[in-house]
């Protein structure tokens, strides 16, 4: 390979990471609740990706495969759903629901994943991750005060 494609490949990467290094940060930090164990997981999935993909694209919406690696390096760190119950803001409410609904609420409220794009990462049908989808709203719903919305 020529010097030429190599710095050709590295601004390539450096593109993509500044892309979707702050997504997948945040995907991460309201997955887990904690920044420094974000930080540790949004690096190790771009390992990952870089490892298993020879595109990096920067247009359009996330990469499934980029969210999903996400997913799949945060299962052993799941955050305490139970933690904070006295605690009703919106970001805790995430952190207190079930792993999947966790994961496919913050990729379609936060990321704005489209349907086919979350079913891709969390290895699921488009009907699936909208009944998740749908448990998981319904679920932060009742989990936020009632004066929430100001209604």
């Amino acid at each position: 390979m020529s010097v030429a494609a190599n710095a050709h490949d590295l601004r390539e990467v450096e593109a993509f990471y500044k892309r979707w290094g702050p997504d997948v940060f945040v995907f991460c930090r309201l997955f887990l609740g904690d920044e420094q164990q974000a930080e540790t997981v949004s690096s190790k999935t771009f390992l990952e990706f870089y490892r298993e993909s020879t595109e990096s694209p920067i247009m359009g919406e996330i990469p499934s495969r980029l969210v999903g690696f996400a997913y799949q390096l945060m299962q052993p760190s799941r955050a305490d759903p139970h933690s904070n119950l006295r605690d009703n803001s919106l970001q805790n409410c995430i952190l207190r629901l079930d792993c999947r609904q966790r994961a496919v609420f913050i990729m379609r409220n936060v990321l704005g994943m489209s349907w086919t794009g979350l079913a891709s990462a969390m290895g699921s049908s488009i009907d699936d991750v909208r009944q998740v989808w749908l448990k998981g709203m319904i679920n932060v719903r009742d989990l936020l005060p009632r004066d929430f919305f100001n209604r």
